[in-house]
């Protein structure tokens, strides 16, 4: 179907949203100009990036923005960084089961075995089906079990979708993306609680104050921020339309013999995560395709592709139900058309 096709999993595969758009468009204009040089253009470019840090840090109060390339670097960053200023202790982490996987992989590289628990990382809400973590129960267990260890969120796919800014009364970290709602590949985010020492990332030439050296690119940035809080203010409405999809779609796959994944815990709107009798998923997938619709397996990346998805099976899910799990996560604009054109594109 090429470009014809429409994506039905906007976690993985989504248009960018106009705000992202006329942000890039607006950077590729005129002279390029770096922050922290020394011409008034520059200076210029600098404050634009603090005005766009200052954005994110008043909506995530009590913390510092640090921009990074990737939700995946963000992630390295915060088990790393917070890791190396806190080795005396110990270098033991404690990662949920259902984490995203470069905090588990991030994990295993830079994690140990002696002393303490000096970190602990969950995801704020997992991608496979949009399960939601009970922030109060993470945190009381947390306490009973270590001595405070340094906490770190993985909320990618949060944004636009639950109150992101709730969870920095839980963490001292925060590891924010930016493709998961529309925003521009290339840019994300890590948010650090004030008082909380990060070694820096990237020595460097004293960018982001030292912790993580390279220019920025200043139209990802804009258009980050400007989709992100954009998003935020049209939350609970755009929620509400996908509550009510969201629910017809689910009727649909169940009425046809289908098992959806976290059905009965909290999540957040617009994520199904199902599996039907028959083929694996990517047999579903690629008849999909045909029919004019792209979607995603429940982990939604390459990487992991022909594996049973490791938030699943950790559900207690077997691995055959898993390999047949498909992930749909709709934009908020989506009508009930479309949805009713994909359920028989599903069940053709």
């Amino acid at each position: 179907m090429g470009g014809d096709s429409r994506s039905v999993d906007i976690l993985s595969a989504s248009t960018l949203h106009p705000l992202a758009i006329k942000a890039i468009i607006a950077s590729t204009e005129g002279v390029q100009h770096r922050a922290n040089g020394f011409s008034e253009p520059a200076h210029l470019a600098s404050e634009t990036l603090e005005k766009r840090r200052k954005q994110l840090e008043e909506w995530l109060s009590g913390g510092s923005v640090w921009f990074t390339s990737s939700a995946d670097e963000s992630a390295s960053w915060a088990i790393r960084g917070l890791l190396s200023t806190n080795f005396q202790r110990g270098n033991r982490i404690d990662i949920n089961e259902n984490s995203h996987i470069s905090l588990k992989n991030a994990t295993k590289r830079f994690g140990g075995e002696d002393g303490e628990v000096v970190l602990a990382g969950a995801s704020a809400m997992d991608l496979e089906t949009g399960r939601i973590l009970n922030l109060e129960k993470w945190n009381y267990e947390l306490q009973e079990r270590f001595d405070s260890p340094k906490r770190i969120l993985d909320a990618r796919g949060t944004i636009g979708r639950i109150p992101v800014s709730v969870l920095c009364e839980h963490a001292d970290a925060i590891i924010l993306d930016s493709e998961s709602y529309g925003g521009p590949i290339g840019i994300a985010a890590l948010w650090v609680r004030h008082g909380i020492r990060i070694t820096p990332l990237i020595e460097g030439s004293g960018q982001e104050s030292g912790r993580r050296g390279g220019n920025l690119p200043i139209g990802l940035v804009n258009a980050f921020v400007d989709v992100a809080l954009q998003l935020e203010c049209e939350r609970e409405d755009n929620c509400e339309k996908w509550l009510k999809i969201h629910d017809y779609l689910e009727a649909a796959i169940t009425q046809r013999g289908g098992e959806i994944h976290g059905d009965g815990q909290e999540r957040a709107p617009g994520i199904t995560c199902f599996s039907m009798p028959g083929p694996t998923a990517e047999i579903y997938l690629q008849n999909l395709e045909e029919k004019g619709f792209i979607a995603a397996p429940s982990g939604g990346c390459s990487a992991t592709a022909g594996k049973p998805s490791h938030v699943l099976t950790s559900m207690g899910i077997d691995s055959e139900t898993a390999l047949r799990s498909i992930r749909i996560s709709l934009e908020p604009n989506t009508n009930i058309n479309l949805l009713n054109e994909l359920i028989d594109a599903l069940f053709a």
